[in-house]
């Protein structure tokens, strides 16, 4: 009698158990990653519910540039703005080149909320007093109504003619303006499980442009006027969450799915 009919029975008794056991391992496999899913995005909900919890108790302040100064100012001998280029004033190159103008705007700051926040400067950032220029150093933001420490707070600097006609040569071809002004301002609530807001400020722009009749001489733009010159009058802000400022540990971002990009959430 041929044992081929009790092989071929064994060999499908065999396929048909090794299917169950990969029916049983798909079976497994997909109730972890549904789990893992599920943990995933119970993480994220508590995450989303800790930065609720930080954005209700954090400062509300807003920052503003305003009064950008045009027309263009020359620069005094304290670094602060002296008076305006008078109208139709030229700049011979290369004898006038060096000759110089300031960008700057008033900056304001706001606190809204009713606790103060800790507010901090870096770069072009100065404060007027008494017609000179002082540095601006940290200090405590009360609410509105209890504080004027932002009254003559400027995002200022001063530059060549033949700075800022770089600028003007970079936006005809299309590349970024080398020239410009930029200042930070950091809040933050003091508290070690709080928020740090962060403000990036840039003023630059094209407040020169040749003469469109003759060569080697620059003249203040007023065809275009203020509008020769970039800003964002309501920049916006970046919010930092922690868990330990005093140990830099941040909270993370919320992921919704295995393999979220990092630094933002991943939609189902």
């Amino acid at each position: 009698m041929s044992d081929t009919p009790w092989i071929a029975a064994q060999s499908a008794a065999g396929f048909l158990a090794f299917g169950a056991v990969a029916w049983q391992a798909y079976r497994i496999r997909q109730g972890n990653e549904v789990a893992h899913r599920a943990l995933i995005a119970s993480e994220a909900v508590a995450i989303d519910a800790a930065r609720a919890r930080l954005d209700a108790q954090a400062p509300a302040v807003t920052v503003r540039l305003t009064d950008v100064a045009w027309p263009p100012h020359g620069a005094s001998q304290f670094g602060v703005i002296a008076g305006e280029w008078p109208a139709g004033h030229e700049w011979h190159f290369p004898a006038k080149e060096d000759d110089r103008i300031v960008l700057r705007a008033r900056v304001l700051i706001e606190n809204g909320a009713d606790r103060y926040g800790a507010v901090e400067y870096d770069g072009d950032l100065i404060r007027e007093k008494e017609g000179r220029r002082q540095p601006v150093r940290s200090h405590a933001l009360w609410p509105a109504g209890k504080s004027t420490v932002s009254q003559n707070l400027f995002l200022q600097k001063d530059f060549t003619v033949k700075e800022l006609s770089e600028n003007y040569e970079a936006r005809q071809t299309g590349r970024k303006l080398p020239h410009s002004v930029t200042g930070t301002i950091t809040v933050h609530d003091s508290r070690d499980n709080g928020v740090t807001d962060t403000w990036e400020l840039e003023l630059t722009g094209c407040p020169v442009r040749p003469d469109k009749t003759r060569s080697g001489i620059w003249v203040v733009d007023t065809e275009s006027g203020i509008d020769s010159l970039e800003f964002e009058s309501h920049p916006t802000h970046q919010r930092t969450y922690w868990l330990s400022r005093r140990r830099q540990e941040r909270l993370p971002e919320p992921t919704y799915r295995p393999g979220g990009a990092e630094g933002g959430p991943s939609l189902p």
